[in-house]
Protein backbone atom coordinates (compact mmCIF):
# COMPACT_ATOMS: atom_id res chain seq x y z
CA UNK A 1 0.00 0.00 0.00
CA UNK A 2 1.09 3.29 -0.88
CA UNK A 3 2.39 5.79 2.51
CA UNK A 4 0.29 8.01 1.58
CA UNK A 5 -2.88 6.00 1.14
CA UNK A 6 -1.85 4.37 4.44
CA UNK A 7 -1.63 7.31 6.28
CA UNK A 8 -5.21 8.34 5.08
CA UNK A 9 -6.07 4.85 6.02
CA UNK A 10 -5.08 5.61 8.98
CA UNK A 11 -6.55 9.08 9.84
CA UNK A 12 -9.91 7.41 8.69
CA UNK A 13 -9.50 4.31 11.24
CA UNK A 14 -8.89 6.82 14.18
CA UNK A 15 -11.88 9.40 13.13
CA UNK A 16 -14.14 6.06 13.92
CA UNK A 17 -12.54 4.55 17.01
CA UNK A 18 -13.10 8.46 18.09
CA UNK A 19 -17.21 8.76 17.19
CA UNK A 20 -19.04 8.56 19.78
CA UNK A 21 -16.16 9.17 22.48
CA UNK A 22 -17.00 13.15 21.88
CA UNK A 23 -18.34 13.24 25.82
CA UNK A 24 -16.17 11.49 27.92
CA UNK A 25 -17.69 9.92 30.79
CA UNK A 26 -16.88 7.87 34.00
CA UNK A 27 -15.91 4.38 33.73
CA UNK A 28 -19.72 2.32 33.53
CA UNK A 29 -18.32 0.70 36.40
CA UNK A 30 -19.00 3.75 38.59
CA UNK A 31 -21.53 5.69 36.22
CA UNK A 32 -23.70 2.97 36.50
CA UNK A 33 -23.09 1.22 39.77
CA UNK A 34 -26.52 0.29 40.92
CA UNK A 35 -27.26 -2.15 37.92
CA UNK A 36 -23.86 -4.04 38.41
CA UNK A 37 -22.23 -6.63 40.83
CA UNK A 38 -19.01 -4.68 42.58
CA UNK A 39 -15.61 -5.48 40.05
CA UNK A 40 -12.93 -7.68 41.55
CA UNK A 41 -10.40 -6.77 44.12
CA UNK A 42 -6.74 -5.87 42.32
CA UNK A 43 -3.46 -6.24 43.47
CA UNK A 44 -2.63 -3.98 40.58
CA UNK A 45 -1.20 -0.71 41.18
CA UNK A 46 -3.60 0.72 38.01
CA UNK A 47 -6.06 -1.66 35.64
CA UNK A 48 -8.42 -1.10 33.39
CA UNK A 49 -10.90 -2.45 30.90
CA UNK A 50 -12.66 -1.56 28.04
CA UNK A 51 -14.48 -3.09 24.76
CA UNK A 52 -12.45 -2.57 22.10
CA UNK A 53 -15.27 -1.18 19.02
CA UNK A 54 -16.95 1.52 21.18
CA UNK A 55 -14.05 2.47 23.51
CA UNK A 56 -16.56 2.37 26.64
CA UNK A 57 -14.89 2.06 30.00
CA UNK A 58 -16.33 -0.68 31.93
CA UNK A 59 -13.60 -0.53 34.79
CA UNK A 60 -10.55 1.69 35.74
CA UNK A 61 -8.69 1.78 39.20
CA UNK A 62 -6.09 4.55 39.28
CA UNK A 63 -5.36 4.50 35.33
CA UNK A 64 -3.56 7.09 34.81
CA UNK A 65 -0.67 6.41 37.48
CA UNK A 66 2.57 6.86 35.10
CA UNK A 67 3.99 3.12 35.25
CA UNK A 68 7.32 1.49 33.13
CA UNK A 69 6.10 0.10 30.47
CA UNK A 70 8.85 -3.02 30.63
CA UNK A 71 8.15 -5.82 27.22
CA UNK A 72 4.73 -4.00 26.73
CA UNK A 73 7.00 -1.78 24.60
CA UNK A 74 7.30 -4.58 21.95
CA UNK A 75 3.62 -3.28 21.17
CA UNK A 76 4.96 -0.41 19.90
CA UNK A 77 8.21 -1.94 18.25
CA UNK A 78 5.79 -4.19 16.02
CA UNK A 79 3.44 -1.73 15.24
CA UNK A 80 5.81 0.51 13.60
CA UNK A 81 7.05 -2.85 11.84
CA UNK A 82 3.77 -3.63 10.89
CA UNK A 83 3.15 0.10 9.09
CA UNK A 84 6.75 -0.57 7.11
CA UNK A 85 5.17 -3.86 5.82
CA UNK A 86 1.99 -2.14 5.14
CA UNK A 87 3.25 1.22 3.17
CA UNK A 88 5.91 -1.80 1.33
CA UNK A 89 9.30 -0.58 3.18
CA UNK A 90 9.56 -3.77 4.94
CA UNK A 91 9.13 -7.52 3.42
CA UNK A 92 8.11 -10.37 5.61
CA UNK A 93 10.65 -12.91 3.36
CA UNK A 94 13.35 -10.54 4.03
CA UNK A 95 16.30 -12.19 5.05
CA UNK A 96 18.09 -10.11 8.35
CA UNK A 97 21.53 -11.01 9.41
CA UNK A 98 21.67 -9.98 13.29
CA UNK A 99 23.91 -7.18 14.26
CA UNK A 100 26.25 -7.82 17.42
CA UNK A 101 24.21 -5.19 19.49
CA UNK A 102 21.37 -7.60 19.02
CA UNK A 103 23.35 -10.77 19.87
CA UNK A 104 21.18 -12.43 22.74
CA UNK A 105 24.73 -12.51 24.73
CA UNK A 106 24.88 -8.77 24.71
CA UNK A 107 21.69 -8.47 26.25
CA UNK A 108 21.73 -7.53 30.03
CA UNK A 109 21.48 -10.05 32.19
CA UNK A 110 17.49 -11.61 33.03
CA UNK A 111 17.25 -10.15 29.65
CA UNK A 112 14.01 -12.27 27.70
CA UNK A 113 15.38 -13.25 24.12
CA UNK A 114 14.83 -15.43 20.79
CA UNK A 115 18.76 -16.24 21.14
CA UNK A 116 19.67 -14.55 17.96
CA UNK A 117 23.70 -14.94 17.83
CA UNK A 118 26.81 -15.05 15.18
CA UNK A 119 26.26 -17.56 12.53
CA UNK A 120 22.54 -17.13 11.90
CA UNK A 121 20.29 -15.47 9.57
CA UNK A 122 16.49 -15.12 9.39
CA UNK A 123 13.58 -13.52 7.61
CA UNK A 124 11.29 -10.26 8.92
CA UNK A 125 8.69 -12.98 9.86
CA UNK A 126 10.66 -15.10 12.23
CA UNK A 127 12.04 -11.81 14.17
CA UNK A 128 8.48 -10.50 14.54
CA UNK A 129 7.76 -14.37 16.00
CA UNK A 130 10.67 -13.78 18.40
CA UNK A 131 9.26 -10.48 19.41
CA UNK A 132 5.92 -11.38 20.40
CA UNK A 133 6.05 -15.04 21.51
CA UNK A 134 9.79 -15.25 23.19
CA UNK A 135 9.51 -11.27 24.23
CA UNK A 136 13.00 -11.27 22.71
CA UNK A 137 15.09 -8.03 23.80
CA UNK A 138 17.18 -8.81 21.10
CA UNK A 139 14.52 -9.48 18.39
CA UNK A 140 13.44 -5.59 19.46
CA UNK A 141 17.04 -4.30 18.74
CA UNK A 142 17.74 -6.39 15.60
CA UNK A 143 14.22 -4.75 14.33
CA UNK A 144 15.22 -1.40 15.41
CA UNK A 145 18.21 -1.25 13.14
CA UNK A 146 16.45 -3.00 10.51
CA UNK A 147 14.60 -0.34 10.37
CA UNK A 148 15.80 2.56 11.58
CA UNK A 149 19.90 2.30 11.95
CA UNK A 150 20.41 2.33 15.42
CA UNK A 151 18.43 1.85 18.35
CA UNK A 152 17.90 6.04 19.33
CA UNK A 153 16.79 6.62 16.00
CA UNK A 154 14.31 3.79 16.33
CA UNK A 155 13.25 5.72 19.60
CA UNK A 156 12.67 8.84 17.98
CA UNK A 157 10.26 6.60 15.80
CA UNK A 158 8.74 5.28 18.71
CA UNK A 159 7.91 8.86 19.96
CA UNK A 160 7.11 10.71 17.24
CA UNK A 161 4.23 7.82 16.69
CA UNK A 162 3.13 7.93 19.97
CA UNK A 163 2.50 11.52 19.69
CA UNK A 164 0.80 11.38 16.41
CA UNK A 165 -1.86 9.03 18.10
CA UNK A 166 -2.14 11.67 20.41
CA UNK A 167 -0.46 10.23 23.24
CA UNK A 168 0.84 12.54 26.20
CA UNK A 169 2.51 10.63 28.50
CA UNK A 170 3.62 7.33 26.30
CA UNK A 171 7.32 7.39 25.98
CA UNK A 172 10.56 5.14 24.83
CA UNK A 173 14.27 5.42 25.21
CA UNK A 174 14.23 2.20 23.31
CA UNK A 175 12.82 -0.88 21.64
CA UNK A 176 11.99 -3.84 24.15
CA UNK A 177 11.25 -1.96 27.67
CA UNK A 178 14.30 -3.19 29.58
CA UNK A 179 14.66 0.59 30.68
CA UNK A 180 12.77 2.05 32.89
CA UNK A 181 12.53 5.37 31.17
CA UNK A 182 9.91 3.79 28.65
CA UNK A 183 7.16 4.86 30.45
CA UNK A 184 3.00 4.82 30.14
CA UNK A 185 0.10 4.85 31.60
CA UNK A 186 -2.96 2.03 32.07
CA UNK A 187 -5.20 4.00 30.10
CA UNK A 188 -2.66 5.18 27.37
CA UNK A 189 -2.04 2.19 26.75
CA UNK A 190 -5.31 0.16 26.99
CA UNK A 191 -6.12 2.98 23.91
CA UNK A 192 -2.91 2.12 21.72
CA UNK A 193 -4.16 -1.40 22.11
CA UNK A 194 -7.77 -0.72 21.08
CA UNK A 195 -6.01 0.97 17.84
CA UNK A 196 -3.76 -1.70 17.26
CA UNK A 197 -6.32 -4.27 16.80
CA UNK A 198 -7.93 -2.04 15.10
CA UNK A 199 -5.40 -1.79 12.10
CA UNK A 200 -3.24 -4.97 12.53
CA UNK A 201 -6.00 -7.68 13.17
CA UNK A 202 -3.98 -10.50 11.19
CA UNK A 203 -1.26 -9.57 13.29
CA UNK A 204 -3.47 -11.47 16.50
CA UNK A 205 -3.79 -14.82 14.49
CA UNK A 206 -0.60 -15.06 12.99
CA UNK A 207 1.52 -14.03 15.87
CA UNK A 208 -0.02 -13.34 19.47
CA UNK A 209 -2.39 -16.40 18.98
CA UNK A 210 1.40 -18.70 18.77
CA UNK A 211 1.67 -21.00 22.27
CA UNK A 212 4.96 -21.36 21.48
CA UNK A 213 8.65 -20.81 19.44
CA UNK A 214 11.27 -23.06 18.13
CA UNK A 215 14.77 -21.12 16.84
CA UNK A 216 16.98 -21.21 15.34
CA UNK A 217 16.56 -24.00 12.71
CA UNK A 218 18.66 -25.78 10.37
CA UNK A 219 17.29 -23.00 7.85
CA UNK A 220 18.63 -19.89 10.22
CA UNK A 221 22.46 -21.58 10.85
CA UNK A 222 24.95 -20.49 8.50
CA UNK A 223 29.24 -20.40 8.41
CA UNK A 224 29.13 -24.41 10.05
CA UNK A 225 26.72 -22.68 13.34
CA UNK A 226 25.63 -26.06 14.70
CA UNK A 227 23.47 -24.57 17.72
CA UNK A 228 20.56 -26.81 18.95
CA UNK A 229 17.02 -25.19 18.65
CA UNK A 230 15.60 -23.91 21.95
CA UNK A 231 11.71 -24.33 22.56
CA UNK A 232 10.50 -21.48 24.40
CA UNK A 233 6.40 -20.81 25.55
CA UNK A 234 4.59 -17.91 25.49
CA UNK A 235 4.31 -15.46 28.51
CA UNK A 236 0.52 -14.98 27.88
CA UNK A 237 -0.15 -17.83 30.39
CA UNK A 238 -4.17 -17.09 29.06
CA UNK A 239 -3.41 -18.24 25.67
CA UNK A 240 -5.59 -21.41 24.68
CA UNK A 241 -7.11 -21.39 28.80
CA UNK A 242 -9.21 -18.63 28.77
CA UNK A 243 -11.99 -18.45 26.09
CA UNK A 244 -11.36 -16.20 23.25
CA UNK A 245 -8.33 -14.71 24.31
CA UNK A 246 -5.47 -13.89 21.39
CA UNK A 247 -3.04 -11.78 22.70
CA UNK A 248 -1.43 -9.26 23.60
CA UNK A 249 1.88 -8.92 25.51
CA UNK A 250 3.16 -9.05 28.77
CA UNK A 251 6.07 -7.67 30.66
CA UNK A 252 8.40 -7.28 33.31
CA UNK A 253 11.28 -4.94 35.01
CA UNK A 254 11.89 -4.54 39.10
CA UNK A 255 10.54 -0.79 38.84
CA UNK A 256 7.05 -1.49 37.26
CA UNK A 257 6.38 -5.31 38.56
CA UNK A 258 4.38 -7.23 36.33
CA UNK A 259 2.00 -6.12 33.81
CA UNK A 260 -0.18 -7.40 31.47
CA UNK A 261 -1.80 -6.52 28.46
CA UNK A 262 -4.79 -8.97 27.21
CA UNK A 263 -8.04 -9.11 25.15
CA UNK A 264 -10.22 -11.60 24.38
CA UNK A 265 -13.43 -11.74 21.89
CA UNK A 266 -16.65 -13.43 22.57
CA UNK A 267 -19.48 -12.83 20.07
CA UNK A 268 -19.25 -9.65 18.69
CA UNK A 269 -17.87 -8.19 21.91
CA UNK A 270 -13.93 -7.55 22.24
CA UNK A 271 -12.65 -6.78 25.56
CA UNK A 272 -8.95 -5.02 26.13
CA UNK A 273 -7.58 -5.48 30.31
CA UNK A 274 -4.36 -3.75 31.27
CA UNK A 275 -2.94 -4.25 34.33
CA UNK A 276 0.12 -2.96 35.72
CA UNK A 277 2.76 -3.07 38.67
CA UNK A 278 0.88 -6.36 40.16
CA UNK A 279 4.06 -7.17 42.89
CA UNK A 280 6.12 -10.00 43.87
CA UNK A 281 4.08 -11.86 46.68
CA UNK A 282 2.70 -15.02 47.93
CA UNK A 283 1.12 -15.57 44.76
CA UNK A 284 4.06 -14.97 42.05
CA UNK A 285 3.75 -12.42 40.23
CA UNK A 286 3.73 -14.06 36.34
CA UNK A 287 0.73 -15.93 38.03
CA UNK A 288 -0.74 -13.22 39.79
CA UNK A 289 -0.80 -10.82 36.43
CA UNK A 290 -2.82 -13.90 34.59
CA UNK A 291 -5.40 -14.46 37.39
CA UNK A 292 -6.21 -10.60 38.10
CA UNK A 293 -6.56 -10.18 34.01
CA UNK A 294 -8.76 -13.22 33.88
CA UNK A 295 -11.26 -11.81 36.27
CA UNK A 296 -11.20 -8.48 35.09
CA UNK A 297 -12.15 -9.96 31.45
CA UNK A 298 -15.01 -12.11 33.64
CA UNK A 299 -16.29 -9.41 35.23
CA UNK A 300 -16.91 -7.67 31.33
CA UNK A 301 -18.12 -10.74 29.68
CA UNK A 302 -20.68 -11.45 32.81
CA UNK A 303 -21.86 -8.04 33.19
CA UNK A 304 -22.11 -6.02 29.75
CA UNK A 305 -23.02 -6.25 25.97
CA UNK A 306 -22.69 -4.38 22.95
CA UNK A 307 -26.21 -2.68 22.00
CA UNK A 308 -27.48 -0.48 18.79
CA UNK A 309 -29.58 1.73 20.32
CA UNK A 310 -32.36 2.77 17.47
CA UNK A 311 -33.59 6.43 16.61
CA UNK A 312 -35.44 8.11 14.11
CA UNK A 313 -33.54 9.37 10.99
CA UNK A 314 -32.52 13.15 11.63
CA UNK A 315 -33.89 15.67 9.55
CA UNK A 316 -32.22 17.12 6.44
CA UNK A 317 -30.49 20.33 6.76
CA UNK A 318 -30.96 23.15 4.75
CA UNK A 319 -28.13 24.77 3.61
CA UNK A 320 -28.22 28.19 2.65
CA UNK A 321 -26.07 29.62 -0.29
CA UNK A 322 -24.92 26.07 -1.44
CA UNK A 323 -24.87 24.17 -4.63
CA UNK A 324 -27.60 21.91 -3.15
CA UNK A 325 -30.61 23.32 -0.82
CA UNK A 326 -30.29 20.51 1.96
CA UNK A 327 -27.94 17.49 3.51
CA UNK A 328 -28.56 14.70 5.05
CA UNK A 329 -26.50 14.09 8.39
CA UNK A 330 -26.30 10.69 10.13
CA UNK A 331 -23.32 9.45 12.52
CA UNK A 332 -19.90 8.20 10.86
CA UNK A 333 -20.62 4.79 11.76
CA UNK A 334 -23.20 2.32 13.19
CA UNK A 335 -23.99 3.79 17.02
CA UNK A 336 -23.26 0.95 19.35
CA UNK A 337 -22.83 1.60 23.08
CA UNK A 338 -21.82 -0.67 26.15
CA UNK A 339 -24.66 -1.05 28.47
CA UNK A 340 -25.71 -3.88 31.83
CA UNK A 341 -26.89 -7.24 29.93
CA UNK A 342 -29.89 -6.97 32.20
CA UNK A 343 -30.52 -3.55 31.21
CA UNK A 344 -30.74 -3.00 27.40
CA UNK A 345 -34.46 -1.99 27.50
CA UNK A 346 -33.97 0.86 29.02
CA UNK A 347 -31.47 1.95 26.44
CA UNK A 348 -32.90 5.07 24.31
CA UNK A 349 -31.52 7.70 21.86
CA UNK A 350 -32.85 10.90 21.61
CA UNK A 351 -31.23 13.50 18.27
CA UNK A 352 -29.91 17.43 18.95
CA UNK A 353 -29.23 18.57 15.39
CA UNK A 354 -28.75 21.63 13.63
CA UNK A 355 -31.95 23.04 11.09
CA UNK A 356 -29.64 25.17 8.81
CA UNK A 357 -26.40 25.76 8.15
CA UNK A 358 -24.40 28.35 5.63
CA UNK A 359 -22.42 27.05 2.93
CA UNK A 360 -19.72 25.67 2.42
CA UNK A 361 -20.11 22.53 4.53
CA UNK A 362 -16.82 20.34 5.30
CA UNK A 363 -17.08 16.32 4.81
CA UNK A 364 -16.42 16.32 8.64
CA UNK A 365 -18.51 19.37 9.96
CA UNK A 366 -20.70 18.10 13.10
CA UNK A 367 -24.30 19.61 12.64
CA UNK A 368 -25.64 17.67 15.48
CA UNK A 369 -25.52 14.71 18.03
CA UNK A 370 -27.08 11.17 19.27
CA UNK A 371 -27.40 11.18 22.45
CA UNK A 372 -27.44 8.24 23.91
CA UNK A 373 -29.15 7.00 27.73
CA UNK A 374 -29.71 4.02 29.83
CA UNK A 375 -33.03 5.29 31.44
CA UNK A 376 -31.94 8.71 32.83
CA UNK A 377 -27.73 7.94 32.67
CA UNK A 378 -26.37 9.60 29.56
CA UNK A 379 -23.86 7.07 28.20
CA UNK A 380 -22.89 8.76 25.37
CA UNK A 381 -22.86 11.20 22.23
CA UNK A 382 -22.12 10.46 18.61
CA UNK A 383 -21.73 13.38 16.34
CA UNK A 384 -23.56 13.63 13.30
CA UNK A 385 -21.94 14.43 10.02
CA UNK A 386 -22.87 15.72 6.60
CA UNK A 387 -22.91 12.61 4.42
CA UNK A 388 -21.10 14.68 1.66
CA UNK A 389 -19.52 18.10 1.66
CA UNK A 390 -21.86 20.91 0.34
CA UNK A 391 -19.67 23.42 -1.43
CA UNK A 392 -20.75 27.37 -2.35
CA UNK A 393 -23.12 27.99 -4.47
CA UNK A 394 -22.79 30.25 -7.35
CA UNK A 395 -23.19 34.38 -7.56
CA UNK A 396 -27.21 34.07 -7.97
CA UNK A 397 -27.55 31.35 -5.77
CA UNK A 398 -25.80 33.22 -2.82
CA UNK A 399 -27.39 36.55 -3.93
CA UNK A 400 -31.03 35.51 -3.68
CA UNK A 401 -30.22 33.25 -0.18
CA UNK A 402 -28.27 36.74 1.19
CA UNK A 403 -31.82 38.34 0.55
CA UNK A 404 -34.29 35.55 2.00
CA UNK A 405 -32.28 35.23 4.72
CA UNK A 406 -32.60 39.26 5.73
CA UNK A 407 -35.83 38.65 5.74
CA UNK A 408 -36.09 36.10 8.36
CA UNK A 409 -33.80 38.25 10.58
CA UNK A 410 -36.01 40.94 10.51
Amino acid sequence: MPHRTWRGLVSIILLLLSAGLARAGEPLHVLLAESLPAPPALTARSAILLEAQTGAILFESRADEVIPQASLTKLMTLHIALQRIDEGLLDLSQTVVPPPDSWARNMPPRSSVMLLGPGQKLTIEQLLEGLVVDSGNDAAVALADVIAGSVPDFARLMNDEASRLGYRVMHFVEPSGLSPENVVTAREYADFCRKFVTLHPGALRALFSLRELTYPLDENLVDDNHERPVTQKSTNLLLGRYEGVDGLKTGHIDESGYNFAATARRGDMRLISVILGIPEGPVSGLRARAVESAELLDYGFANFTVATPSFGAPAPVRVWKGEARSVTIAPASAPRVVVPRAEQGRLSATVEQRREVIAPVARGQVLGELIVRLGDVELVRFPLLPSRPVSQGGLLRRALDSVVLLFHRV
